[in-house]
């Protein structure tokens, strides 16, 4: 308590507008590192790391008297700069990237997800029904963008003509192997290379697009669709799991129960906007759902 009436004393004008400017800039980035860790596993590391922390704290002489294990921990915090380059170089060089192109209090998305996601199951149903294979990534909160870099870079409207498109397996299509990924309602990349899961529960009868539909979800909070090229049969990959042979109805459904459990629906740009959605989401009703409508119509 005493710290903080320290650094809020000040003795002139001039000293109260850095002392809140210096405020406002730690605020800025906590804020934008949250932002970015959002939907990763770096936030769930982040809890471990501030849980060893608060053990390091208590472990000390004037508490537990734990001196192997307070020794222990201080030697792993010693390295911790090297530990966290290391384990979060892909974070690090995205966030260095974003710095200066993107808003200071931004990062949400802004697009209709219902359409998109509708384009995905259309196209998804079209290339199961020719036993095409595909992989197509929907990003939420977490970035995509380093997965683009050694794909083709894209910027077209999601369709399912598109998609099938995509996935054509002609000569002259190179784009068909890889993966597409769809950013901020737009597919923004193609052809593009996922990290194979490496968990030895995943069945050993499960193919690379499967495998690196699982890998990437291990990491992100993506959403990824798949087509078997050998069954037809459609799978959606979701925070390291696979749910499969699922109809259009069954892709449909989970995929706006998984959109639905996020935040990245909100269309805003700023910490202000979300919570000016927040409220106009509170005063609107929910549409009335397909199962109501078609007794409306019956009823008529």
């Amino acid at each position: 308590m005493d710290l903080l009436f320290d650094i809020f004393r000040v003795d002139s004008g001039w000293q109260a507008f850095f002392t809140i400017l210096d405020m406002t800039i730690v605020f800025i980035v906590i804020y934008r590192v949250l932002l970015l860790i959002k939907g990763t596993r770096a936030l769930q590391m982040l809890f471990g790391l501030i849980f060893i922390l608060i053990f390091f704290y208590i472990s000390q002489e004037d508490y537990l008297n734990l001196a192997t294990t307070h020794w222990l921990i201080d030697m792993f915090i010693a390295n911790l700069i090297i530990i966290v380059v290391i384990i979060f170089q892909h974070d690090i060089r995205r966030a260095l990237a974003q710095v200066g192109r993107a808003p200071i209090l931004g990062g949400a998305r802004s697009y209709e997800e219902t359409s998109v996601l509708e384009e995905v199951v259309k196209a998804c149903v079209m290339l199961s029904s020719r036993k095409l294979g595909a992989l197509i990534a929907i990003e939420r909160e977490a970035d995509l963008s380093h997965f683009t870099e050694e794909g083709i870079k894209l910027d077209a409207v999601v369709t399912k003509d598109v998609l099938f498109t995509l996935f054509l397996p002609e000569h002259q299509n190179p784009l068909h192997d890889g993966a597409v990924i769809i950013q901020k309602g737009r597919v923004s990349a193609a052809g593009c290379f996922l990290p194979l899961t490496i968990n030895p529960r995943v069945e050993k009868t499960l193919g690379t697009r499967h495998r690196a539909g699982i890998g990437v979800t291990e990491d992100t909070d993506a959403a990824v669709a798949i087509v078997s090229e050998e069954t037809g049969t459609i799978s959606i990959a979701y925070e390291g799991e696979l749910h499969r042979d699922l109809d259009a109805n069954e892709m449909r459904s989970l995929l706006q129960k998984i959109y639905r459990a996020g935040t990245s629906s909100a269309p805003a740009g700023s910490l202000l906007e979300r919570l000016k959605v927040g409220l106009q989401d509170r005063a609107t009703p929910p549409p009335p759902s397909s199962d109501e409508t078609e007794k409306d119509e019956v009823s008529s």
